[in-house]
């Protein structure tokens, strides 16, 4: 089984537009391997073998959370069409300064869904900020996973709200949170080895990073040395292409480890 737990989709309506401003926004260095539609995600995974994926909203500011529930839903319930249901885990998002985000939690919690996603750039916060600690250990009273963004975006030219010491600060400070550090752990734009105190605290990293940084020095340390259980596939689809992103990771890992990185460690994860 393949599990993909990072990616992305945006209602028809608005995934072109959506797709346009973030390439724009990044100067040409974002080019995208699908149209982020629903339909075309599914087409995708049938076409690679992907048998399901995580689609990770985000809440760029306070007041989306309405929508991108009632989306989660839509694909929960079967509204969207049986394969879907089947195949795509819908997470949440909150904005750590929408006033009721806490109260958003239970919501989330009482739908059934499994996660919930952060963007620490698009919702101007640090991990390390302990203002928002208290959202982060609701997320851990719930049961739910939470999945950041983490190191550098091609988006923005600083770091220090997501990186390894601030993903470090937030987990030695709130036990028991399941947390996804996307991005490798978020070791890009970090000195070598600064990623390993992420292992330390007990989170999870995926595989989704940029084609062009997948043979940078620390991302090959990462992904060939990390403990197997330790490890999620994730794509960033469609920011990266599924048949590029699964040779990337058979390349560098032994095939034995294959199975864990692939699959087992999200159905573990995400109960599956």
């Amino acid at each position: 089984m393949i599990i993909d737990v990072h990616s992305h989709e945006f209602p028809d309506s608005i995934a072109s537009r959506a797709m346009n401003g973030m390439c724009q926004r990044t100067d040409g260095k974002l080019w995208a391997a699908g149209d982020a539609t629903l339909m075309n995600h599914l087409e995708q995974m049938d076409r690679f073998g992907i048998d399901k994926s995580v689609v990770c909203p985000i809440a760029t500011r306070p007041g989306m959370f309405d929508g991108i529930l009632r989306e989660a839903v839509r694909i929960r319930d079967g509204e969207c069409g049986e394969k879907a249901r089947e195949r795509i885990i819908p997470f949440a998002s909150v904005h750590p300064l929408d006033p009721h985000a806490m109260e958003q939690l239970d919501l989330i919690a009482a739908a059934g869904l499994k996660g919930v996603k952060f963007h620490c750039f698009f919702q101007e916060f640090s991990l390390a900020d302990k203002e928002v600690w208290p959202l982060f250990a609701k997320i851990a009273d719930l049961g739910l996973v939470a999945q950041c963004h983490c190191g550098a975006d091609v988006g923005w030219d600083f770091i220090g709200l997501c990186g390894p010491r601030e993903i470090a600060t937030l987990l030695k400070n709130v036990r028991g949170l399941k947390f996804i550090a996307a991005h490798l752990g978020g070791c890009d734009g970090y000195p070598p080895h600064a990623t390993d105190q992420v292992l330390e605290c007990g989170a999870y990293i995926d595989t989704s990073i940029l084609h062009r940084r997948w043979h940078y020095d620390e991302a090959m340390r990462l992904l060939r040395s990390w403990p197997t259980d330790r490890i999620l596939f994730g794509t960033d689809f469609p920011w990266e292409s599924y048949t590029e992103a699964i040779n990337w990771v058979k390349s560098v890992r032994d095939p034995k480890d294959w199975n864990a990185l692939f699959g087992d460690n999200a159905c573990r994860l995400l109960s599956i």
